[in-house]
This record gives structure tokens, sequence and C-alpha cells, in this order.
């Protein structure tokens, strides 16, 4: 919780100051800098003007030589966990003032166990018996600006049903519906810095392919990211984020079953305005009852 409180602290400091600046002058510039200066990591996070199309593509590469027990020390992996997401948001504006946007969500998974610590993220996808990859979920999402005067705070549900093989699924760990609830809120200090905040709560319910004592599982991720605008097609970013995960929802007032933290730095590149793509590296500041995972996420984004 100490990371929580963090993160709320940090919020409110960066509401302070934000007070000096003149909001009303920078939403008026909201359609055509929020697209460009908004940075989310690991997800799309703006609302499109209506019959506008969003494509997001977002990668990640990760592995980890290390699993942490729920006290957080090493318990001695003999090889390496080697993780691919993809995760594909088309999203689509329904109204004029983009108050409203639906979307659908594909997420596709691969995993490999390798003996082998040195084995390359790019194992993953080779010819062999002992990887499993699949189309993982797909999903309907909504994404709406919930109070109009204050713009700059965004919610959105969805949920992801899972598609793959019950087979790949139990390696995969994704025989659960998912039912996920996100806010965003951003706030610019001024044309060169930014801050962006995002919280996550999800819920994720058994299904026949889950296990006879299946329980409903619980995440919640939180994360912020600064910005700073180097140039008009040039910004760099760092985020932090931390995970709170309970493999049993009713035991929630217990404490988070796994939990870990993370940090990010990465570049996004501004093509066009409708064009941009961002690169960021991530590494595991600790973890408990999970993996220590890092490496590198890419995300490419195009407006129709």
């Amino acid at each position: 919780m100490k990371y929580l409180s963090l993160l709320v602290f940090a919020m409110m400091v960066a509401q302070g100051y934000a007070q000096n600046i003149d909001q009303d002058k920078l939403l008026r510039m909201r359609d055509s800098l929020d697209n460009l200066l908004m940075i989310s990591p690991t997800a799309s996070a703006i609302l499109v003007k209506k019959k506008e199309l969003e494509i997001f593509s977002f990668n990640s590469f990760l592995s980890s030589s290390q699993f942490n027990d729920k006290q957080g020390n090493n318990s001695n992996l003999l090889g390496k966990s080697i993780l691919f997401n993809s995760l594909l948001q088309l999203n689509y504006g329904l109204s004029r003032n983009r108050r409203f946007n639906v979307g659908l969500d594909v997420s596709y998974r691969a995993y490999r166990y390798d003996p082998d610590k040195n084995a390359t993220l790019f194992s993953v996808f080779e010819s062999n018996p002992d990887n499993v990859r699949s189309v993982a979920y797909v999903g309907p999402r909504v994404r709406i600006q919930p109070f109009n005067k204050l713009k700059n705070f965004t919610y959105q549900s969805y949920a992801w049903i899972p598609v793959a093989k019950s087979t790949r699924q139990a390696s995969l760990g994704t025989s659960r519906v998912n039912w996920g609830n996100t806010f965003f809120y951003y706030r610019y200090f001024n044309n060169k810095i930014g801050l962006f905040a995002q919280a996550n709560f999800t819920l994720a319910f058994p299904t026949d392919n889950s296990g006879e004592n299946a329980t409903t599982e619980f995440y919640m991720p939180l994360s912020l990211s600064l910005s700073f605008v180097a140039t008009r097609k040039d910004i760099f970013f760092g985020s932090l984020s931390y995970s709170w995960v309970n493999y049993d929802f009713s035991k929630f007032t217990e404490g988070a079953d796994s939990d870990f933290s993370q940090y990010g730095i990465g570049y996004q590149r501004i093509f066009s305005r409708r064009f941009f793509a961002s690169i960021n590296y991530t590494g595991t500041l600790f973890a408990r009852n999970s993996g220590m995972y890092s490496g590198f996420n890419v995300g490419i984004r195009y407006l129709y």
C-alpha cells in the first residue's frame, strides 16, 4: 500500500501545481494536442472524434530468470520465462464532442519456459512443442468522458472473453472472463511537461475451463507517467506502476496474493497528426509471488 499512497500523493501535488496554469486555454488546444501529448505506455487512452477510427497496437516482449516468493525472496528459478503480449485496440467515435467511443480489443499471447537462462526473447516464436501461442481474448469496450467540465478525465469499461482452445487457456492463464474498468487522468503543466495517471480494476470470472475450484480473481494496476515534449515530434517519458493481485477476490481484505512494481523509460515519435509510434524499456523494482520481468514494449497508433 506504500506505493499506492505515493501515487495518490503525486496526483494531489500535480493538481495543486496545475491550478496556476490557464486550463481553459490548454483545453481549447485539446482537439489538436491531446492525441499527441497523452502518454499511456500500455494502452490507448484517447477519445476520437465522430466517425474517426483509431487503430492502436501495443506489443510487449518480456522475460524473467528470477521468480520471487511471497516474501520477495529469490526462489532460484532454474530457467527463463519468456512472455509476449500483443493488444490490438480499435476505437470509433460516436459523438461530435468526443465524449463517447466504442471499440474492440483483441489480445494475443505467447509463452515459453526455457531451461536455458540465455535464451533470447524471440525464441518464444520458434517452432517448439513447449511454446504456447494463441489469440487469447476478444471483447467489446466503451470509453467516455463522464463529466463535461472535467475534460481531462476519461473512463472506460471492457469485457475480455477467452477464445483460445481449452488446453492453451490453461497454459497461458487466460481461461477467465475479464471485466475491467479503467480511469484515465492527465494534466498539462505547460507546453513541455505533462502528467498522465491510470487506475484499472479488473475482475476475472472463472469459466468451465478454469478448473473445478476456480475462484474470481482481482487485478489492480496503477500507474503514473511523466512526459517531456522535446520537440514538436519527439516526446520522452518515464513511468512508475504498482500492481496488486488477488487470486480469490473474496479474500481481498487479507492483502495481496501477489504484487509488484515496475518502471519504464520511453520515447514517442510523432510522424504526423495521424500516425505515431513509441518504444520503452520496462524493468521490475520488486516482486512478491511474481517474476522479475523486464523487456521492451512497442506501440503504434494510427487515426483514420
